[in-house]
């Protein structure tokens, strides 16, 4: 399963050429299920673990909102990245894609959404 997991990762990134990192992670405790990092001094697992506390802080405004709000991503910009969130309601995990600023943000969007779908897939069994 991580496997399949890291190979579509994988294949997210040989279409981002500004990607950097991405990884599936759990939502409870922030424990990345797969990753994966073009560059040295990106580490996905340390990133999970951070991305998890937004997660989780998103969750719980949305609540406070209510009216069945749904965050479609979460996107963090910097000077230098892109950090872009899918999580879908109910499910124990989320996908994050960090990329160079100079990578097209639609095409980022695009790509997460058209790969999550497999990544749902395989952690399901179906």
């Amino acid at each position: 399963m991580i496997y399949d997991i890291k190979t579509v990762l994988e294949t997210i990134a040989d279409d981002l050429p500004g990607f950097v990192a991405s990884a599936a992670v759990l939502v409870e405790d922030g424990l990345p299920i797969a990753g994966l990092s073009k560059r040295a001094d990106v580490d996905p697992e340390a990133i999970s673990a951070h991305m998890t506390s937004i997660v989780q802080s998103n969750l719980k405004a949305l609540k406070l909102v209510g009216q069945d709000q749904v965050t479609d991503d979460i996107l963090i910009t910097t000077n230098d990245y892109y950090f872009l969130i899918r999580h879908k309601p109910g499910k124990p995990y989320f996908l994050f894609i960090m990329t160079e600023r100079n990578e097209w943000l639609g095409r980022v969007r695009l790509r997460v959404k058209k790969y999550e779908t497999e990544i749902i897939r395989i952690l399901e069994g179906k």
